[in-house]
């Protein structure tokens, strides 16, 4: 199967090209230079399958279904259902959950079956928790890095794109008061959902699993083990596929 995954969020759209288990390419572009793709798209081979998860509103999808008429292949625009891939969608409504979340968690699944923290950074940071049977229990959405910057620099002449700041334990400055505070937030958001794993469950969760954009402004404040992962979306997109093509052979 050679597979076009695209993982279109709120800020950029990743791609990658897939030919049976083995990555070919990958690249990413920001929203707003959508029309660079063209000219990459149009010298790929016509995929057999192209596959989506699009999180960023009506306007996107047009923009995304006029690049794939290059090739004569319907798209497959996936969303979040009540069980896929071995994992169960516990969400009260299923396909409210986002589409990227749900790939992201059926990536997880896929790659160790047992209990995990899925946090994706992104615009929005998601922290989803993985139950040890694939049961999605539940996860929290907050802004991401970024995102928070912006929203501080709303309220407060202090613009951190422009100030010197860096992350302390004990700020002295403004600058580095938000930086941390704001690392502190983010960091201390999975913490707080690893140690309540802990206590309703019981258990201590093995795997916790990072990816997105923002990771490395997280990265080097963490202090417990976590699995780096490019980008879960597109891993999990390639999985939902294969279950497809699958299923269409049954």
């Amino acid at each position: 199967m050679y597979c076009l995954a695209v993982d279109s969020g709120n800020s950029f759209l990743k791609w990658a090209i897939f030919e049976n288990d083995q990555k070919l390419m990958s690249s990413q572009v920001g929203n707003h230079e959508l029309y660079k793709l063209h000219d990459v798209w149009q010298k790929l081979r016509t995929p057999d399958t192209i596959i989506i998860s699009q999180v960023s509103g009506a306007d996107m999808t047009a923009r995304l279904k006029q690049h794939f008429k290059i090739w004569n292949t319907q798209p497959y625009w996936i969303s979040a259902v009540s069980k896929q891939c071995g994992v169960t969608n516990n969400y009260a409504n299923p396909r409210q959950l986002g589409s990227d979340r749900w790939a992201a968690l059926i990536a997880a699944w896929d790659k160790f079956h047992e209990a995990c923290i899925v946090i994706d950074v992104g615009t929005a940071m998601t922290v989803d928790v993985l139950s040890s049977n694939g049961v999605f229990m539940g996860g929290i959405i907050i802004p991401g890095p970024y995102s928070l910057q912006k929203s501080i620099q709303c309220t407060t002449p202090i613009n951190l794109s422009e100030e010197i700041h860096q992350y302390r334990i004990f700020p002295v400055n403004t600058a580095d008061a938000i930086y941390s505070g704001i690392i502190q937030a983010l960091v201390g958001s999975i913490e707080r959902m690893l140690r309540l794993y802990k206590y309703h469950q019981g258990s201590v969760i093995k795997h916790c699993l990072i990816s997105g954009g923002g990771l490395s402004e997280l990265l080097p404040h963490i202090d417990f083990d976590v699995i780096v992962i490019d980008n879960l979306v597109v891993e999990g997109l390639l999985r939902i596929a294969k279950d497809l093509q699958l299923n269409q052979k049954m």
